[in-house]
């Protein structure tokens, strides 16, 4: 018999429990709210923007970090407060929650779940994982062949399904190893710690590998929706981060952060483990697999046809606009020559109505040769090869409102003139560094950032910040070189491996794969250093072979006879 249970109607004496209780349980909501009542009760003044919008930016900020709330939540706060300090009009700060890059969140998004929907993604999966004899079924071989099925699937399709579909396969497995070699410990390695080290590998190989493609991630879209909205009403940049030159720059520095990220994993096996895995462990973990590989329905042509049309809707954005293509096949219709009127959007929703117009199979030729009603068989409606259910319940809809929010709080910033502010002030000890210092600085805060909040909520707090304090009077090189401060928060705060945010690989490891946080936090730090430091080379080196660096970005704005550079002037107020 256990011990009694404690009554629960016994009272609280004294101050001491009753302040351990605040701090351990409830400080997110207590400590969350109460800071920012005191700042907005404090701190703003009537007719100075500025200080409310700063206050805003703050408490935007301490609710990403303690989360009092759901995230996207959050998203909400410029959509009231911006009004009613008239800052912003409504109908203006409305207009801030969906632009096109918005739009191809969800549109790319949907997509990016076809080769999920078709179950294309387990087959690869199992037969990565299966691959070998028993002696291809080690930790180090297990770590190889996960990562690389998480890294490259995770780049034609959704990393969160994949991830909780690796871990899936994976963590019952060791978790029966673990249970049936309990009495051989002294000869047996510990299959919780291998677990815990295969599958921070995996999560850290499917947020790596989202990177390489700009739907993939969704801190990449929030950084295009946001750098695109940044020149103001009737401006615009070129269209610099188009498919093919940020894949250009994105896919080798993905795949050099794989590869080394993997070498670290397969050091921190040998190190933690120690003790090979016996021959009938790994013919064990192989024959688990194998049932699972066996489980699976019979390849189908839908899986071709699933892959074939994402595979054309790439090669449809990589070649739709570039300077590298002499504009692309969407020259034929632009704003001003050097903008294109179709954007990346506009070719997601061709083809996510078009797939939601053909059926999975198409047998209208067995309709035409058929002889006699039996050669038909059952004469039903099938379903689409984009099946409408299974996208509307994977895609992330609540995140329009917490990017609207980013894209609110950086035209706010711009209007209120807080930029001046952010240039001269806030951010002068990042621009008056070298530009190899300052650049660093920058990768370094994003991947902080994303390790102790949302990586999209960091994108969100931390690019208005990059952007604006980045104006003429800052000078140096960050006024041309802006946009390389933008992929560096974009991609930087992607890399959240350490704590299980919602939506992110992470999750799934702890959940899913029951690693405990600080087990993730020992594993992932040596990857969270390895590509900060590849992201900042990449950007120092391989960002100016991609993007002409010497010549600045050109703001063109349309209506109008002005024409500036982001080395030359301001960006328009809206």
């Amino acid at each position: 018999m256990g011990a009694a249970r404690k009554d629960p109607r016994k009272p609280v004496k004294g101050l001491r429990p009753r302040f351990k209780n605040i701090a351990l349980i409830h400080f997110r909501g207590i400590f969350g709210c109460l800071v920012p009542i005191i700042l907005l009760a404090w701190q703003p003044e009537k007719g100075k923007h500025d200080i409310t919008v700063r206050c805003l930016w703050i408490w935007m900020f301490w609710f990403f970090l303690l989360q009092p709330v759901n995230i996207p939540v959050t998203g909400f706060i410029p959509m009231f407060l911006l009004p009613m300090a008239g800052v912003m009009s409504t109908v203006d700060t409305c207009k801030c929650y969906f632009n096109d890059n918005i739009g191809l969140h969800i549109l790319a998004g949907m997509l990016h779940l076809l080769v999920n929907g078709c179950g294309l993604d387990r087959r690869i999966i199992l037969s990565l994982l299966c691959s070998g004899d028993a002696c291809q079924f080690s930790g180090k071989r297990m770590i190889l062949k996960a990562s690389t099925a998480a890294f490259f699937l995770s780049i034609i399709s959704n990393r969160l399904i994949v991830t909780s579909t690796i871990t899936q396969f994976l963590t019952p497995a060791y978790l029966n190893l673990q249970s049936a070699t309990a009495r051989y410990r002294k000869t047996e390695p510990d299959y919780d710690n291998m677990r815990y080290i295969v599958l921070n590998a995996v999560q850290t190989a499917s947020a790596i590998g989202s990177t390489a493609i700009l739907h993939a991630a969704l801190t990449t879209v929030t950084m295009r929706a946001i750098w695109s909205t940044n020149p103001g009403n009737n401006a615009e940049y070129p269209d610099i981060f188009n498919y093919l030159q940020y894949t250009c720059f994105a896919f080798p520095m993905a795949f050099t952060m794989f590869l080394l990220n993997f070498i670290y994993h397969m050091l921190l096996i040998n190190s933690v483990i120690g003790k090979p895995m016996s021959g009938n462990s790994m013919t064990e973990m192989r024959n688990m697999l194998l049932n699972h590989k066996n489980a699976l329905p019979p390849e189908q042509s839908y899986e071709k046809v699933c892959l074939f049309f994402y595979m054309a809707f790439l090669a449809v954005c990589f070649f739709r606009w570039s300077d590298w293509l002499d504009m692309g096949w969407s020259s034929f219709r632009t704003v001003v020559p050097e903008i294109p009127l179709i954007k990346d959007t506009t070719v997601a929703a061709i083809f996510v109505v078009g797939l939601h117009v053909l059926p999975r199979s198409i047998t209208f030729w067995k309709y035409l040769t058929a002889k006699n009603r039996t050669e038909l068989g059952v004469l039903k409606p099938e379903s689409a090869i984009l099946w409408w259910r299974f996208v509307d319940k994977n895609t992330i809809y609540g995140y329009i409102i917490l990017i609207g929010g980013g894209v609110a709080l950086n035209s706010a910033i711009r209007i209120s003139s807080l930029n001046n502010l952010v240039t001269s002030e806030y951010g002068h000890s990042i621009t008056n560094l070298s530009w190899n210092a300052s650049i660093f600085v920058v990768c370094l805060i994003s991947v902080i950032l994303a390790n102790i909040m949302s990586g999209v909520a960091a994108c969100c707090i931390f690019l208005p910040f990059v952007l604006n304090m980045a104006l003429e009077t800052a000078g140096g090189n960050w006024p041309k070189n802006v946009y390389l401060g933008a992929v560096a928060v974009g991609i930087g705060t992607s890399l959240g491996f350490m704590s299980p945010f919602l939506y992110t690989p992470a999750y799934f490891c702890h959940y899913t794969g029951k690693v405990p946080i600080k087990r993730m936090i020992r594993y992932s730090i040596g990857s969270v250093i390895i590509c900060c430091a590849i992201l900042w080379l990449a950007l120092c080196f391989w960002g100016p072979f991609i993007w002409d660096t010497e010549k600045g970005i050109t703001i063109y704005t349309f209506g109008k006879e002005a024409e500036t550079t982001t080395a030359a002037a301001e960006p328009p107020e809206d």
